[in-house]
């Protein structure tokens, strides 16, 4: 049982073996059992995080696996369900995983390693496990670093830093899989580390204090790492072990070195500009051992408190210092300036559907915030785009696309239980809305769910089929079959309306297109049959009651409204043989408002995109991957496209903007010729020339082919249909368009008002080609061309195309002014590289676009002497040039910044090593000579000659090269040494276990060897024995000799005003005991 945030959770066991249930209540309320997104066995549970209706769970699998689960909860509180977040986080929990490790001994409670950044929303920090570490020996070269903005959704690597702490580039790419690796709850345990964990906070929102190491795992030299930008960059701003903190809002921040069997100082230090500069300040006449830094809650003060203890001394020392005087005056409004993490378009610009930008101090301004300061933030809600949402339960992610997860026994597409007749409820299609997540939808957006009424009697799914003479409809739920329509003579294409129960089909030999209602029982009617000379498809536009048609020998895609029988029921081209070819099969996506179609030109076949009223044409594959594309279909409820070619013989699939192309079905059979292909939940169905069949599959991997019918002939056309495939709507929906001819659905919520062919639109209104307005029956006489007029496109450099010409894949223009933003939907401009963005955001100062588009020919303002031009034009403060922030965003104003001197920490003529022979030589410590890295500038201290004839510090093992590692690295299973004949995995022993020594109090006692030398955390004892360090003066006789309890009495300090009242080290509570302040 734990209680966290608002919510309670219990595990109860499950009827299946080696299994618990998990349960939740919500502000005291009922308990409600959470589902898992998995087949693996739900052994152990640990809370990570709970921010608001946001929880991560660890789930212990097995004794080497855990993973990382998010939650999905209905808005009642009802329904829990939990997807996977990361596999192989690093979890412990006590007696279930990483038994007989060292962990058992330093610690009795689980944890997951897992850190939620504070002062910003959806960002956390998390270990994940090497999958090949060893049970018993988990070390630091086991863990890696990942980081996500989202909440978890996508995880990253952490970018490393690109310079060192003075200036110098970084061999460190991702790309290599080098990244940034961060020391959380695992290396506060870890022997050899207990480094100090990630610090935020919520009073300095965007930075973020860190132990880290850069390479290939958490293992490698310590240091402490910095972002000023809520984790996108990081600075290397000290190296080795240090404790840190903040103060005054982040207006200042310590450090002081962290002893651990070394690493005394007498000095702190400290920055007033965010890590920018450091200086130091020396508290103690003697160094002293410091254990801990700690502050107030809130780190809104200057005063900061270090714990430790004197050389050859195990009593605490209390020293508190105040910083306040570091400050030269009081701040003003002057000295502030509102920031946001990055810029927009990035992945953390918009964080959760919300951008937050904060009032932040100038970084060079030595001013004082306050302890009652209050940060102003201004929040802006964000559109939202696919980084808002995640993948539904019960679908997971491939790519960048959410697919069935076949793994969850229950049905996402089911129609809800309590779902009566006259009500809606909402399908997914694969995606949810982040919780927490508060971005708005101005237009269509393919991931939000779609409004489905509840069927009326049971819901029907049903095939339709084009037999040449007949049509037949067949019951998927038995497969029973009828024939609706029959006597005709070559019936190649059909449709299907739901809403008024009429078959729609195209006759190729009498070139006509029919219809059959059975509602009111009337006969067939013709809906077209003058102008036809090769009908190959239809589709349906069910909002619009517009039916499309393809005319394949006149090359043309043409238009009819259905629910009129005068005025040649509003007939209009769409496209015509400036684009299509050989026309074949066509679909149309009302509610996104776009028509796709193929054409299987011998040349040229492509499977192609336009607005529903034939604008911005795009073609989205050609050679070699289509051949001869055949009949096309959208899905729906995924929002892809599905389409089959009869050449390549294969069933395809894609997004709706032509990404994430993946072929489903091919060296098949059943797919030796296909011709109509249909999708619906999460099935496919196609007929085959070939085979002579319909079949049906898995739609997202082709898995599961079953035959439905192979005792029909003459197969054509097929498509499926159900209760809830034609609903929806789009700006055509609104009595308010004022259209009263042809209205058909555009993309972002448009629309376009077509008038019939041989009609001009002129001020709203059909006019005729001499310019008069149509009469009533819409007669009129010849119309006249027009330059540039509608149904032509403007080009940049003053030319005129054809509308149909856009975005078609080549050049019309000249100046590829015709290809540019083929995926912006209205109000969206496009970029240069095919990105867009808002009108407001032009010339605003932050690049949207990649390619800087949006702030190109926006002229150079004449900046004011107290401003800095940057080099896009834009002015800003010179007091914000060389603060840290890329204000420019072109970084133009923290370029040929002086880089700031180090503070000196470091004695040269006690401990340290001089880089050079000048009086001002920088100074490092001894043991970071010879370590592998060149922190003198000049690299004196990695030099050959030196580190040949090396010694290396009695903690350290010397490698033949002088290069000096941990002895914990040595036979630990990697060439740490670097060097040929990996010096430093010599001569190894197996050692069946690394868990530490047992305690004394158990029944047996352990057999400690004798005058051997202890591993640096360890404690030598008077007798030889080596008991870790930190049982050192815990009034337990560990020793057996009582020598680990010698020199532990009371001392205090004439330096300190503060009597101590701890001992050095702290005794370790037991499971039911509470440790006293």
């Amino acid at each position: 049982f734990h209680i966290k945030g608002d919510f309670m959770f219990a595990t109860k066991q499950s009827k299946e073996r080696n299994t618990l249930d998990f349960y939740i209540s919500h502000q005291r309320g009922p308990f409600f059992k959470a589902e898992f997104e998995t087949e693996l066995d739900l052994r152990k549970f640990h809370i990570a995080d709970v921010t608001d209706k946001r929880i991560f769970v660890s789930v212990m699998h097995t004794e080497t696996l855990a993973d990382l689960y998010v939650s999905e909860i209905s808005k009642n509180f009802t329904q829990y369900n939990f997807v996977l977040s990361m596999e192989q986080i690093l979890c412990y929990f006590p007696d279930g995983n990483w038994k007989d490790s060292w962990l058992e001994d330093v610690t009795e409670d689980p944890f997951t390693d897992l850190y939620r950044v504070e002062g910003l929303k959806g960002i956390y920090i998390a270990s994940r496990v090497d999958s090949k570490a060893p049970v018993a020996n988990i070390g630091p070269e086991h863990l890696i670093s990942l980081i996500t903005f989202d909440h978890g959704v996508t995880w990253s690597p952490i970018n490393p830093p690109t310079e060192d702490e003075n200036g110098k580039p970084l061999s460190c790419h991702i790309e290599n899989s080098c990244s940034l690796h961060l020391c959380q709850k695992f290396s506060q345990l870890y022997p050899v580390t207990r480094s100090a964990s990630i610090m935020s906070s919520k009073s300095a929102p965007g930075i973020i204090m860190a132990t880290g190491v850069m390479g290939k795992s958490l293992k490698g030299i310590p240091g402490v790492y910095m972002s000023r930008d809520a984790g996108l960059t990081w600075k290397r701003i000290l190296k080795d072990y240090y404790f840190f903190n903040y103060g005054d809002h982040g207006g200042v921040l310590v450090a002081v070195k962290y002893f651990k069997s070394r690493g005394e100082t007498r000095k702190i230090l400290y920055s007033t500009n965010e890590g920018i500069e450091w200086n130091s300040y020396q508290f103690n006449a003697d160094d002293l051992r410091i254990y801990g830094l700690m502050t107030e809650p809130g780190e809104n003060t200057t005063t900061f408190t270090m714990f430790g203890s004197a050389n050859e001394q195990h009593q605490w020392i209390i020293i508190t210092i105040d910083l306040l005087n570091t400050f030269a005056r009081n701040c003003t409004n002057d000295d502030y300036k509102f920031w946001s993490p990055s810029p927009p378009n990035s992945s953390v610009s918009c964080v959760l559907g919300q951008r937050d930008t904060f009032q932040r101090r100038l970084a060079h301004t030595n001013c004082y915030n306050g302890i009652n300061y209050d940060r102003p933030v201004q929040k802006q809600v964000c559109q939202c785009s696919r980084r808002d949402y995640e993948c539904d339960f019960g679908f997971m992610l491939s790519g960048n696309e959410c697919i069935r997860n076949k793994t969850v026994k229950t049905d996402p597409y089911a129609t809800p239980p309590q779902c009566r007749p006259g009500h809606f409820y909402t399908r997914t299609k694969g995606y949810r809305k982040i919780d927490g997540d508060v971005c708005t939808a101005s237009a269509y957006l393919p991931y939000e769910p779609d409004v489905t009424p509840c069927p009326i009697g049971l819901p029907q799914e049903f095939l339709i089929v084009a037999l040449r003479d007949k049509i037949a409809r067949i019951d998927l739920s038995d497969n029973s079959t009828i024939v609706p329509v029959q006597g005709q003579k070559n019936i190649v294409a059909v449709e299907f309306d739901i809403k008024n129960n009429c078959i729609y089909w195209a006759d190729i030999q009498l070139d006509q297109i029919s219809r059959q209602c059975f509602n009111n029982g009337t006969t067939q009617e013709v809906v077209v049959d003058t102008d036809l000379a090769s009908i190959e498809g239809m589709a349906l536009d069910w909002i619009s009651k517009v039916l499309f048609f393809v005319d394949g020998m006149r090359r043309k895609i043409e238009a009819v409204r259905t629910d009129l029988t005068s005025q040649g029921r509003m007939r209009a081209t769409i496209l015509d043989a400036h684009v299509l070819s050989k026309p074949r099969g066509i679909a149309v996506h009302p509610k996104a408002g776009y028509l796709y179609w193929t054409d299987w030109d011998r040349s040229n076949p492509s499977v192609s995109r336009s607005n529903l009223d034939g604008k911005d044409v795009k073609k989205l594959f050609g050679k070699p991957i289509v051949q001869w594309p055949n009949g096309i279909t959208i899905d729906q409820m995924s929002e892809r496209i599905y389409w089959v070619d009869a050449m390549e013989d294969y069933i395809a699939s894609a997004d709706l903007n032509g990404r994430y192309f993946k072929r489903i079905l091919w060296n098949d059979e059943k797919v030796s010729h296909p011709f109509a292909v249909a999708v619906l939940k999460d099935k496919m169905y196609w007929d085959d020339w070939k085979a002579k069949s319909i079949f049906i599959a898995d739609k997202d991997t082709g898995a599961n082919v079953v035959t439905i019918n192979d005792s029909l002939t003459s197969l054509m056309d097929l498509k499926v249909f159900a209760h809830f495939v034609q609903h929806g709507s789009n700006a055509c929906s609104y009595k308010n368009t004022s259209c009263d001819t042809l209205c058909l659905g555009g993309p972002g919520n448009t629309f376009s008002c077509l008038c019939p062919d041989g009609f001009e639109r002129v001020n709203g209104k059909c006019i005729c080609p001499n310019g008069v307005q149509a009469a009533p029956n819409m007669t009129c006489p010849k119309k006249p061309d027009g330059s540039c007029s509608a149904g032509q496109f403007a080009c940049q450099n003053g030319m005129c195309i054809a509308s149909a010409w856009r975005c078609d894949g080549n050049n019309d223009c000249g100046d590829l002014s015709d290809e540019l933003g083929c995926q912006c939907t209205p109000p969206m401009i496009p970029c240069d590289d095919v990105k867009c963005f808002l009108p407001a955001w032009r010339c605003d100062g932050d690049f949207d676009c990649a390619d800087l588009t949006d702030e190109k020919d926006c002229g150079h303002r004449n900046c004011t002497e107290n401003e800095f031009q940057c080099g896009t034009g834009q002015c800003i403060e010179k007091k914000w040039v060389c603060d840290g922030d890329n204000d420019c965003k072109d970084g133009s104003d923290e370029r040929n910044c002086t880089i700031p001197k180090r503070p000196d920490t470091v004695n040269c003529s006690v401990n340290g090593f001089a880089c050079g022979s000048g009086s001002d030589a920088l100074c490092i410590p001894s043991s970071w000579v010879c370590d592998g890295e060149r922190d003198c500038p000049g690299g004196e201290d990695e030099r050959d000659e030196r580190c040949r004839n090396s010694t290396c510090a009695p903690y350290m093992f010397r490698c033949p090269s002088g290069k000096c590692i941990f002895k914990a690295w040595v036979c630990d299973g990697e060439n740490d040494c670097s060097d040929d004949n990996a010096s430093d995995e010599k001569n190894c022993t197996i050692i069946g276990h690394s868990k530490l020594i047992p305690r004394p109090a158990t029944e047996n006692k352990p057999e400690f060897a004798l005058n051997t030398s202890c591993l640096e955390w360890m404690f030598k004892c008077d007798n030889g024995n080596c008991l870790p360090y930190w049982w050192r003066c815990d009034s337990i006789n560990d020793c057996g000799d009582n020598s680990d309890e010698v020199g532990c009495g009371m001392f205090t300090p004439e330096t300190s005003s503060v009597r101590p009242e701890h001992e050095a080290f702290s005794p370790k509570c037991g499971k039911a005991q509470f440790m006293c302040s």
